[in-house]
């Protein structure tokens, strides 16, 4: 008898192979697509063929009856920010992809990136009944790599976004925005150290909307694209035609007959 998550993958599979016939035809016989849809219809084959020999991993009882397998009462997953931040990385990708710019990569890494904080979330989650400790189990393994990673990407981003602003207004704008920009952070600067109890929820709350305003005209400006610059050329100065002239005391060659 075929499982439940069998039947899954190979309604999957019957569906990739269509598509694959369906793609072949239309395209002219156009053999990029037609590959990946075949490699998709042969992974969810083997997959359906693994879940179809182990049973869904449940255990098969004298009565005829299907148990499952590891009944041991575990914590519920809990609140996380992954499935917002994919969701950022899927529309940062599509930007880039009508674009045609870097922003399709750095939608590709928000995906990897929110892939294995997920995976790795998860299994801290299952690991044992005690949620401070699979917190700290998540943080030992995590946090080594993040605050690196999280540092050099955030100046990325903002120097990234920052140059594409720049680049897609005038020059007059341009200073204009960097005059501002500079001031508006000395400012802050200012009233943070003035005021050192000033609320955290507040000083957070404006740093996400600076960084939110700041990607959103940094990707805006780069799909726009950037101004034309215009190209100063070199002049040339000489006597001849072409710019040059006699050096020291040497005389062209004449020619007798």
């Amino acid at each position: 008898m075929i499982t439940t998550g069998a039947k899954f993958w190979f309604g999957l599979t019957f569906f990739a192979l269509f598509a694959t016939v369906v793609y072949f035809m239309g395209s002219g016989g156009e053999e990029f697509g037609s590959v990946v849809l075949s490699a998709a219809a042969i992974a969810s084959f083997v997959v359906g063929a693994t879940c179809a020999g182990l049973r869904d991993g449940n255990l098969q009882t004298p009565g005829g009856r299907s148990v499952v397998v590891g009944t041991t009462p575990r914590r519920s997953a809990g609140p996380a920010p992954w499935p917002a931040l994919g969701a950022v990385g899927v529309a940062v990708s599509l930007v880039g992809l009508a674009g045609g710019n870097a922003l399709l990569y750095v939608g590709m890494g928000i995906m990897a990136v929110v892939l294995v904080e997920w995976m790795v979330q998860g299994w801290a989650e299952r690991s044992t009944t005690d949620a401070d400790y699979n917190r700290e189990l998540r943080n030992h393994v995590m946090q080594p790599v993040e605050f690196p990673v999280l540092a050099a990407a955030t100046i990325a981003l903002v120097v990234l976004s920052l140059s594409r602003v720049l680049l897609a207004v005038s020059k007059t704008g341009s200073t204009v925005i960097a005059i501002v920009l500079a001031s508006v952070i000395l400012l802050v600067a200012f009233v943070v150290s003035a005021r050192p109890r000033i609320s955290s929820t507040l000083l957070s709350a404006f740093l996400v909307l600076s960084a939110v305003g700041l990607i959103a005209g940094g990707i805006t400006s780069a799909v726009i694209g950037e101004r034309e610059i215009e190209k100063h050329g070199t002049e040339s100065h000489g006597d001849g035609p072409t710019g040059t002239q006699p050096v020291g005391n040497e005389t062209p060659e004449a020619t007798h007959p």
